[in-house]
């Protein structure tokens, strides 16, 4: 490999010593990060990797990247565990380990267990009585018996356990060598050893749900015993110290942030935040090893083969350049993907255990019944460490004890707040029934069954973005829809419709009459480019372009667009409009797009400019957007700005997008070309040129200034308020919402009000959960106090019921090749959601997760994996499944694609977290596909990548190969691509469920339509 021109070698940070590092390496790698995040360290001899981004390539690539480090501490310590191994040997040994830490274990079997254990560690800390010492008086046994019933260790004690654990990860990072750990670390080595041996025999007559027992019970698969101890040596060494000093610095967090504190003590439901918060603030892995397989370059440096990495997660939980005061602890601020946890292959497998014990068990239990617990005021604190890194000591104190309710098997922590929450019973309006209004009733009534809502909209029909912002050849997208449909089942859930704040009702009414009011109410005026010539005829915003393809009534009028237009934004807003206007009517099957609406917009277009400020690696469209106009024929595609040579094929799923587009890659165009998309790349408009109406557009783009012959503009560039209605205008008198979207007490705000226009449809509930505990934890606190009773809808409001009119007659009077033909008028709305003679049967489909299922469906879940995620994703669905329909569960390692059966529907689950690969366990599936090019064209499939957006440059891209490659043989896909993305805070078994509620209703819709 030829050294780049821009690499250098790496500076050496010969200023660097371990006793600074391990009392407090934050300064050191500060200065680190500033100097470019990649060093020689001749002290702890091996290259220091600080920054997050450096961090977040060495997990994109362990072809380059290896975990399998030579003369490795971890395997001189421990032995050749499965986290010193890449894959497909690390997953083998993953996923025999994987079986007792699956969601429904966790949930059901373990945090049962971690009850007890907490409850008698809590036991012996009270009777120590003010003064002791959190961390080894409660924090480390805890854990300790928490493992030791994990593990099925039961010859074990809590000491053993501790000093096992603390002298072989002493070991781990002797990085100075010294023979004293070392030999601390081989007594421990060897005392596992007889212990396990002693526990393997008694296993194999004494089954139960530990781990030692499930490696027992496959003998076919059993792993050699060598691979067992290192495992288990790994296992004793993480899975007692992650826990315990995550539930440390915790503690101190707690105790050094009242206002946090009384925050979760109001609401509950953010110990979780708390811990993730805890574990980016002070990870407890602060360091781990890799190894390069050849020379490469990293953030600008170049590194030998067999360089050995000290993959720095303390420093890049801590960049400045993705958190703002990243050196503060701060439960509210924007959550963001950190790295406590790992990444790809080797992401933590214990974290759901480890978030259950301290998150849901032993956080709640301290706080709960130790009252005024605080640091002694005699005694100070204190953490050290760089590989591992905790509190090494926090002696505490409190005034009182709570007595622990109910038995030692029982489950519940009591907690007043969350009761008082749950008994509830608030009136709550909610201003705007888009996703982000919708997603909070649906969460406000989960932790509030007995709440009141009022969901109140301009306009008289619900969904708002779904409705008129979602591109209508996205029915996927739209068929989130259906989750809501069923919300407005509840008799304490109204739909007011037709009804705008500041008209029929006021903002002051509406504060008066409800115990809390939500503004989901979105953005739709179209920021503004701010330069000259944006106010000339012929320049429109997107969002006007998109509500007039969507039949919104407040656009009514379809400009004339000319023959050239220039759409400024490469986000997803501007590839909808360019799709959208640049595809033919043929290619709008399944849409609820108006032909003569679409028609008299596109007649005349034969070039379109897509012009982006933004190099094409940092573009901000999603890749399978543009993967989605390549399929589209007779349209060129050309590429300015951008070299699709300089980065490898694989490496960057922008650009290997853009790579699928006619014209612009390898492909050719499909016959003549009728249309040319003329693609900008970091370039500049500075100007719009015309005497009344737009005649061209002033670029500046790659050190030069030239114009373009333009018809028309249409700005993509994101949405702001509208400043001038009731809304705006009230929120300019309160002060500025929290980042929690709370305003004050009874006034919160949800969706694109509350963090700008970002964010996707999944965010919105993501945001929605939070918001419902801010709202909850006020209603606990007493600060919302429920009792006012709502206000009754207006003479003119409609209601859901004229909304199914609505949507009868639409989906009736559908064109041929559409699903509906959407009422653009409010006349013609309101007089269907008023036709009485329209009768309507309201469905009654229960609660969300209990939708309808085509008859004798039988569905296979097939999974693609590395880390077992999708595994563990699978496994869920199918229990969610069973007893609804016929559903069987397959690894795609072994399967025949040939053999795919029509008379099945597939549910495809693929995890990617980096490399932008299909996973281990799929590739034979996939090449098969490439290869031998079966005919599928009789079979259905749906698909869910689970992925990482902290990998922006490859983020799902195995789920979308598979995906292509199905679709390349025939095989129809049925709804969205569903996505859970691992840096969010949502479950991916909860995400996929509600995409595969999606697809089974879309199946259902299908399945009662007349042939």
């Amino acid at each position: 490999m030829n050294k780049p021109l821009n690499a250098r070698s790496a500076p050496v940070a010969d200023w660097v010593d371990i006793k600074t590092l391990y009392e407090d390496p934050y300064p050191i790698y500060q200065r680190l990060r500033r100097e470019g995040g990649v060093h020689w360290v001749p002290s702890v001899n091996r290259y220091l990797i600080t920054s997050y981004d450096a961090v977040i390539a060495t997990e994109h690539d362990q072809d380059t990247f290896s975990a399998n480090e030579t003369d490795s501490l971890q395997i001189r310590a421990m032995g050749h565990s499965m986290l010193r191994r890449d894959d497909p040997e690390h997953y083998r040994e993953r996923r025999q380990w994987q079986s007792v830490f699956k969601p429904n274990a966790v949930k059901n079997v373990w945090t049962r267990t971690f009850h007890e254990k907490g409850r008698e560690q809590l036991a012996f800390l009270i009777d120590k009585g003010p003064g002791a010492d959190l961390i080894w008086d409660f924090s480390a046994p805890f854990a300790a018996e928490c493992l030791k019933s994990l593990l099925g260790l039961y010859n074990a004690s809590a000491q053993d356990l501790q000093r096992w654990s603390q002298t072989l990860i002493d070991a781990t990072g002797n990085y100075a060598e010294d023979p004293a750990v070392w030999a601390a670390g081989k007594r421990s080595f060897d005392e596992v050893d007889v212990a396990l041996d002693e526990m393997l025999e008694w296993h194999l007559h004494h089954r139960d749900h530990s781990l030692i027992s499930s490696l027992l019970s496959s003998p076919e698969e059993q792993m050699p015993i060598e691979k067992i101890r290192a495992n288990i040596k790994m296992s004793i060494g993480g899975g007692l110290n992650e826990p315990r000093d995550a539930l440390g610095v915790a503690a101190w967090a707690m105790l050094t942030h009242p206002d946090q504190r009384r925050a979760v003590e109001r609401d509950p439901s953010l110990w979780s935040t708390v811990f993730d918060e805890t574990i980016r603030w002070i990870a407890p892995i602060g360091l781990y090893s890799r190894q390069t397989t050849k020379k490469t370059v990293l953030a600008g440096v170049e590194l030998p083969r067999g360089a050995r990495l000290g993959i720095c997660i303390l420093s890049a939980n801590r960049d400045e350049s993705i958190w703002e005061r990243p050196d503060e602890f701060d439960i509210h601020r924007e959550v963001k993907p950190h790295l406590a946890f790992s990444k790809g292959t080797h992401v933590c497998l214990g974290a759901r255990a480890a978030r259950a014990e301290v998150a849901d068990v032993a956080m709640p239990l301290l706080f709960n019944h130790l009252e005024g617990l605080e640091i002694h005021p005699d005694q100070t604190p204190t953490v050290g460490g760089w590989v591992f890194r905790g509190m090494l000591s926090l002696p505490v104190t409190w005034r009182d004890v709570r007595p622990l309710e109910g038995s030692a098997t029982s489950v519940p922590v009591s907690n007043p707040a969350a009761a008082s929450e749950r008994e509830a019973a608030p009136h709550v309006a909610i201003v705007g029934s888009g996703p982000a209004g919708c997603f909070t009733a649906k969460e406000i009534q989960r932790r509030m069954p007995g709440a009141h809502i009022d969901l109140v909209d301009r306009l008289p029909v619900p969904y708002g973005l779904l409705r008129y912002g979602v591109a209508g050849d996205h029915q996927g997208t739209k068929a989130v829809s259906r989750q809501f449909d069923r919300l407005f089942d509840s008799p304490n859930v109204r739909f007011v419709g037709n009804t705008t704040i500041g008209d029929q009702v006021s903002f002051e009414e509406l504060r008066a009459n409800y115990d809390a009011v939500v503004l989901a109410c979105g953005m739709c005026a179209d920021r503004r480019l701010d330069i000259a010539g944006e106010r000339l005829a012929g320049v429109f915003g997107a969002g006007g372009i998109t509500r007039r393809l969507n039949g919104h009534p407040d656009e009514t009028d379809t400009p004339t667009l000319g023959r050239r237009v220039a759409i400024v934004g490469q986000g997803n807003v501007a590839i909808d409009v360019l799709r959208l206007l640049s595809i033919r009517s043929c290619d709008l099957e399944g849409s609820d797009i108006d032909d003569a609406v679409h028609g008299a917009l596109t007649r005349e277009i034969d070039t379109l400019h897509v012009i982006g400020r933004s190099s094409a690696e940092k573009a901000r469209f999603d890749p399978v957007m543009i993967r989605e106009l390549g399929r589209f024929s007779n349209i060129e595609h050309r590429l300015h700005g951008v070299d699709l040579e300089r980065v490898p094929e694989g490496k960057d799923a922008r650009l290997d997008a853009l790579r699928t587009l006619p014209g612009a890659g390898s492909v050719e165009v499909d016959g003549r070309a009728h249309m040319t998309v003329e693609w900008w790349f970091e370039a500049v408009p500075e100007r719009i040129d015309g005497q009344r109406r737009v005649e061209g557009m002033v670029l500046r783009h790659g050190g030069e200034t030239f114009s373009l012959e333009v018809d028309s503009v249409i700005t993509a560039i994101g949405f702001v308020p509208d400043k001038g209605d009731a809304i705006s205008r009230a929120l300019a008198e309160l002060p500025d919402a929290a980042e929690n979207g709370r305003v004050e007490a009874g006034l919160y705000l949800a969706g694109w009000l509350r963090r700008g226009a970002r964010g996707t449809i999944p965010d919105q509930r993501t945001d929605a959960r939070a918001l419902a505990g801010v709202l909850g934890a006020d209603i606990a606190s007493g600060d919302v106090r429920c009792t006012r009773q709502g206000l009754a809808p207006h003479p003119e409001a409609t209601d859901i019921d004229g909304w199914r009119r609505i949507d009868h007659v639409e989906c009736t009077r559908a064109a041929s090749g559409r699903v509906r033909t959407k009422l653009c008028t409010l006349k013609a709305l309101l007089e269907s959601a008023r036709d009485n003679s329209l009768n309507i049967e309201r469905e009654t489909r229960g609660g969300a997760g209990h939708g309808d299922i085509p008859e004798d469906l039988s569905v296979s879940i097939l999974f693609g994996t590395e880390s077992g995620n999708a595994e563990l994703v699978a496994e869920e669905l199918e229990q969610a499944l069973d007893g609804r329909c016929e559903v069987a569960v397959s690894d795609l390692d072994g399967i025949d694609p040939g053999a795919l059966d029509p008379e099945r529907f597939y549910l495809i689950v693929c995890s990617t977290y980096g490399d932008g690969e299909v996973p281990g366990s799929a590739r034979d599936f996939y090449q098969a596909l490439r290869d031998d090019a079966p005919d599928l064209s009789g079979i259905r499939f749906a698909s869910f990548g689970l992925g990482d957006s902290s990998y922006a440059r490859t983020f799902f891209r195995g789920g979308e190969l598979l995906t292509e490659a199905l679709t390349a043989c025939g095989a129809t896909r049925i709804g969205e691509f569903g996505r859970h993305d691992a840096s969010g805070s949502l479950a991916a078994s909860d995400v996929a469920l509600d995409w595969a509620e999606g697809v089974l209703a879309l199946l259902a819709e299908e399945a009662s339509m007349p042939a």
